[in-house]
């Protein structure tokens, strides 16, 4: 499987990322990716609440441009900025659900991006395991992953 670079800019995840600050979803620079990709699919969890994993976002079926962009509306399928399908996050909601730091803490944030010729068959109502059992098909020819800490 070929790897993807993830790279959230110099500061990573930004205040305007966060539920209060915001909420919108954070740009992903995309290096290294196949040609022979033409969609993305990422997963997002904020791996930080009381040693419990949260998925904050699963979207798929974004057209491979060399970036995932920021500001996905809500919804399941949302048309801005590009077409795409949003799973179902732990929280209830299609779209970013971006992380709730207190003052003084530090957030562990997984990013996960799937490079795929073919699109994802799947419900927009589906969960993080769900994604990730389709991602499974044999289909997804590239990945990357990133951790990244947001102190706050």
């Amino acid at each position: 499987m070929e790897k993807i670079t993830i790279h959230l800019g110099k500061n990573g995840i930004t205040p305007s990322s966060t539920l209060s600050g915001g909420n919108i979803s954070p740009k992903i620079d995309l290096s290294g990716m196949p040609p022979e990709v033409k969609y993305i699919a990422v997963i997002v969890q904020n791996k930080s609440g009381n040693g419990k994993t949260e998925c904050i976002w699963t979207i798929w079926n974004i057209p491979s441009v060399g970036h995932v962009p920021p500001g996905y509306e809500e919804g399941p399928v949302p048309n801005f900025p590009f077409p795409a399908i949003q799973g179902l996050n732990d929280f209830g909601g299609h779209g970013w659900h971006g992380p709730e730091p207190k003052l003084g803490s530090d957030e562990r944030m997984l990013f996960q991006v799937f490079g795929r010729a073919d699109r994802i068959v799947i419900s927009p109502d589906a969960k993080m395991d769900e994604v990730i059992a389709e991602l499974r098909d044999g289909k997804t020819i590239a990945f990357g992953s990133l951790e990244s800490m947001l102190h706050y």
